[in-house]
């Protein structure tokens, strides 16, 4: 079941995968930005959705230093990076536009650099997968960051669906467990 969109952003859940973890897809402007693991840890999955449904429920302007979703892409990128040239003027702004880091949900998402800049009814997506799926951070990337703006409620929207869903599913599989553990 797909929640959002595969073009903008979205949440793809295959609840039928795994009985012990929850496989989703995650989307941002076609780009699918885990295709090499998508075997969430269910109370991770819920608490990381909990905490972007935090940041976004409230329309905030853009952070300081915003320019545009790829040129702040770069800024904070590199200010995370520990890239000297993010030193001076740019590492008050790659400061504050790191702190937009977004799908910083577990393993599942390591290859991803990703992050989310507020414009107030609006939300810039910039995000690019690292090569080969590399989890370190300064690994070169296969292309420019992949960018897409889509309205805040819609982006909560899909937050909010997909956490209904991850929650059921986490009680229904902890429910499972502890069945199977209160037999023995």
């Amino acid at each position: 079941m797909l929640f959002g969109s595969r073009t903008g952003f979205g949440l793809e859940f295959h609840v039928e995968r795994d009985p012990g973890l929850l496989c989703v897809d995650v989307f941002v402007g076609g780009l699918h930005v885990n295709p090499w693991d998508d075997a969430f840890y269910p109370p991770l999955l819920v608490k990381k959705l909990k905490d972007e449904l935090g940041r976004f429920r409230i329309p905030t302007g853009p952070p300081v230093g915003y320019t545009s979703p790829s040129e702040s892409f770069h800024v904070a990128e590199r200010w995370m990076d520990g890239d000297a040239s993010a030193t001076g003027p740019e590492s008050g702004a790659g400061a504050e536009l790191a702190r937009c880091e977004f799908l910083e949900w577990g393993e599942c998402t390591d290859g991803v650099t990703a992050f989310a800049f507020p414009d107030g009814d609006r939300v810039h997506l910039a995000c690019r997968s690292r090569d080969g799926g590399e989890a370190a951070r300064g690994a070169d990337a296969r292309h420019e960051p992949t960018v897409v703006s889509v309205g805040r409620t819609v982006l909560v929207d899909t937050l909010e669906r997909s956490l209904i869903v991850a929650e059921h599913e986490w009680s229904v599989r902890l429910a499972a467990i502890t069945g199977r553990n209160g037999n023995r």
